[in-house]
């Protein structure tokens, strides 16, 4: 009888280990990131590459009793180059004693310095984003009437309420119940992009491995326009067609936050009819202060 038992417990499945994946808050806390992205597009038959590159700091300025952090995002570096209708640019503000005058590059090395702030949850969701306005004031200080009306064309594409869909997009929520290898669940958000609308993220979540106290995402991603979007000006205009991809991420149990993420997205709008092919890559790491 003793043997039976003993080999009906080796036939079970050993019981898996499951974690809660919580950001871990603590006022006065300090995470630095440093996030590169990569886009190529074509669009009338010309091929468009961008690279942009960000590192910035999370100063947590207050936690409040359920949880949710009140964050500083402050811009420490940027890189930016690419080539299009203006021309080729290059800058890279930890190398190059000056900034570019003129052009996108100008505006992004004006980035440098700026901050806003952000809340976010125990478990990720992105729920106010403030001040990205003075940060858009600052991109186009200085550049006469070209830069008023550049400043209010940006005011009206980059709000806080974008912005706020860019920084959930970095920051994919996590579980709400603890999860263990194997086991998935589903996030679903928007981000409202300038003269497309509100494009939906959903997002289906598988944890692969969890080990050394690490948790290792992978991620399929779908993007879809979102439909009767009233702040879209180019309602029915515009479509995005086999908008999807894949991520994978490593979040760290001890630490409470993403040590890394990867993901390549592949899509292509069509503005009444023409189409224009994209490829982004994102990657997002986190690092020490230089």
């Amino acid at each position: 009888m003793k043997l039976l038992l003993a080999a009906v417990l080796l036939a079970l499945p050993a019981a898996q280990d499951k974690a809660e994946l919580r950001w871990k808050w603590a006022k006065g806390q300090e995470l630095i990131y440093k996030s590169v992205q990569k886009t190529q597009l074509e669009f009338g038959g010309q091929p468009m590459d961008q690279h942009m590159g960000y590192t910035y700091s999370m100063t947590i300025a207050d936690v409040s009793e359920a949880g949710e952090a009140t964050i500083t995002v402050k811009y420490l570096a940027v890189v930016t180059k690419g080539n299009g209708p203006t021309g080729e640019y290059d800058y890279d503000s930890d190398k190059d004693k000056e900034a570019p005058t003129e052009g996108p590059a100008a505006m992004q090395a004006k980035m440098v310095g700026q901050s806003f702030t952000m809340k976010m949850t125990r478990t990720g969701k992105v729920t106010d984003v403030q001040g990205y306005d003075k940060v858009l004031e600052a991109m186009t200080k200085g550049a006469g009437e070209e830069a008023a009306a550049a400043r209010a064309q940006m005011k009206q594409m980059f709000n806080n309420e974008t912005f706020k869909g860019m920084m959930q997009q970095m920051a994919p929520p996590l579980p709400d119940e603890k999860v263990g290898k194997g086991d998935t669940w589903s996030n679903e958000f928007t981000v409202k992009m300038p003269m497309i609308g509100g494009m939906n993220f959903t997002m289906k979540s598988k944890l692969a491995d969890l080990k050394e106290n690490n948790a290792h995402i992978e991620q399929d991603i779908k993007v879809e326009l979102k439909g009767g979007d009233k702040d879209n000006p180019l309602a029915g205009l515009v479509e995005i067609k086999d908008g999807k991809g894949k991520a994978s991420s490593v979040y760290s149990t001890e630490k409470g936050c993403f040590l890394s993420q990867k993901s390549a997205m592949d899509m292509t709008i069509a503005v009444q009819g023409q189409a224009m092919p994209m490829k982004t890559t994102v990657e997002l790491t986190l690092v020490s202060r230089k």
